[in-house]
């Protein structure tokens, strides 16, 4: 496998069913254990059904009904907790037992961990924790993490120490109204960013 998707002509694989890893049908199915084979089962459902018609929010409440998930945990971004009530609310409207930890948690020091401050000035700016988030929420037993808005790199570490399944409703982005794409889909900054196609004006 030539690992190299992003820049292949054809995507055979999805439009004419070719296989061109050399990796066989049968070890495929074989690798998925009975708890992701039921994920993923749960995850066609929603996007056999849903499909175009519901947002990312309504889309994360479907998989963890289908999963027959009680507890969601949330680990968010404290620059996103406002958006993060509106989640946490829409959520619990959904019948859903909602646990949610904001980055900021156990306030400790950036100083404390010799970590640079966004205001140097700051006496206390507050790292953020989110092998502490991913633990908080393990302890309240959540089926189901999901990641809004964590930092690049805490995300991360909040995938790598969750005890279950991880989601990501939101990928923050300051300058993009936390929309990545914006910068694939704006010719500004695919000039910007040097990526532009060589016939794009």
């Amino acid at each position: 496998m030539k690992c190299n998707c992003a820049n292949c002509s054809s995507h055979a694989c999805y439009t004419k069913g070719i296989n061109c890893t050399g990796v066989s049908k049968d070890i495929v199915k074989s690798a998925y254990t009975e708890e992701e084979l039921k994920i993923m089962q749960a995850a066609a459902y929603v996007e056999g059904t849903f499909y175009s018609s519901v947002t990312r929010l309504q889309e994360t409440a479907e998989f963890a009904k289908a999963m027959g998930y009680k507890k969601l945990g949330m680990a968010f971004c404290i620059g996103l907790n406002e958006e993060a009530r509106y989640i946490a609310r829409y959520f619990t409207n959904q019948g859903f037992e909602l646990y949610s930890v904001c980055c900021k948690t156990c306030s400790l020091p950036k100083k404390e961990l010799d970590l640079k401050q966004v205001n140097p000035e700051l006496e206390c700016e507050a790292m953020c924790n989110p092998k502490f988030q991913a633990k908080f929420l393990s302890e309240k037993g959540v089926e189901l993490f999901i990641s809004c808005g964590l930092c690049v790199g805490h995300d991360a570490i909040f995938n790598k120490n969750c005890d279950g399944p991880v989601t990501n409703l939101v990928v923050k982005d300051r300058l993009l109204a936390h929309n990545p794409l914006g910068a694939i889909y704006s010719r500004y900054w695919k000039r910007k960013l040097g990526i532009m196609d060589a016939d794009e004006v």
